[in-house]
Parts: C-alpha cells; sequence; structure tokens
C-alpha cells in the first residue's frame, strides 16, 4: 500500500515531476525533482544537476533550497521528492545536511517510478544533524 496524499501533497507531486523531466543528468541518467515548501505555502522546485566534474553536481534538494534562501525564504515545513528509480529515494547526506541548517523537522514524502510512497522525518534520516547555533525553534543546545 502506498501513502495517500491530499491535495497539496498532490501539486507538490505535480511540481516535483515537472522539474525531474528537466533535470540534466548525461553522466547517471538519475533523474531527480524537488519540490520545497515554507509554512506560510510558498514553493521552491529544483532538480538535480550534473557536470563531468562530479563536485560540481547539484541536487534537486540542494537547487530548491538554493532558489528559495534567494527569495528570502529560510523556513520550510516540506520536501516532495521524486526520482528515476523504482523505490523512493531519500535526500543524500550532503542534502540532508544542508536542509538541517534551515528544516531540522522537516516532513519529506518520496516517489519512486513504482508509485510507492514514503514519508520521512528530517531529523529521523540525519539523527546527529551538525549544527553550529540552537535551533530556532527551541533555543536548546545544538
Amino acid at each position: 500500500m502506498t501513502l495517500e496524499l491530499d491535495d497539496t501533497w498532490e501539486d507538490m507531486r505535480s511540481a516535483a515531476l515537472q522539474a525531474m523531466s528537466s533535470a540534466h543528468a548525461p553522466y547517471s541518467n538519475f533523474r531527480v525533482g524537488a519540490v520545497l515548501e515554507t509554512p506560510d505555502g510558498r514553493r521552491y522546485v529544483g532538480c538535480n544537476v550534473e557536470n563531468a566534474s562530479y563536485p560540481v553536481t547539484m541536487c534537486a534538494e540542494r537547487v530548491a533550497l538554493g532558489s528559495a534562501v534567494v527569495d528570502g525564504a529560510t523556513t520550510f515545513g516540506r520536501l516532495f521528492l521524486c526520482a528515476d528509480s523504482q523505490e523512493p529515494a531519500p535526500p543524500c547526506g550532503m542534502c540532508r545536511q544542508a536542509l538541517a541548517e534551515f528544516a531540522p523537522d522537516l516532513v519529506i514524502v518520496s516517489e519512486g517510478t513504482a508509485g510507492t510512497r514514503v514519508e520521512w522525518r528530517l531529523a529521523d534520516l540525519l539523527p546527529a544533524m551538525f549544527r553550529l547555533r540552537p535551533p530556532a525553534s527551541d533555543g536548546g543546545p545544538a
């Protein structure tokens, strides 16, 4: 059984699928689309952009995050991912850490090509996230 989506998640899914179709993935052929949403409903879309110099490659999640920050958004509640893999793909480790800077409690839904969806919380995917400053929400220790 797959995770059911409400209308707002469905809208995010559609935007992520469209972004995935724009991905530049000539080396891995692994296309990813992402939609990052702020608590007030603003959405930022990203796709992966590969480069022959592999470290220069940008993941879809970090492309969306960069667009959001340029627009002044620094808090996020939800992320929808879709990828060219049969099973749902979680964000990579670098993306987990980049997202944790802004949204340690982010809710992530990922969908694979078989239509299966999984939901995670970023804090569960990255339980020992690196922090230099306390989270804005509780002011507790880093």
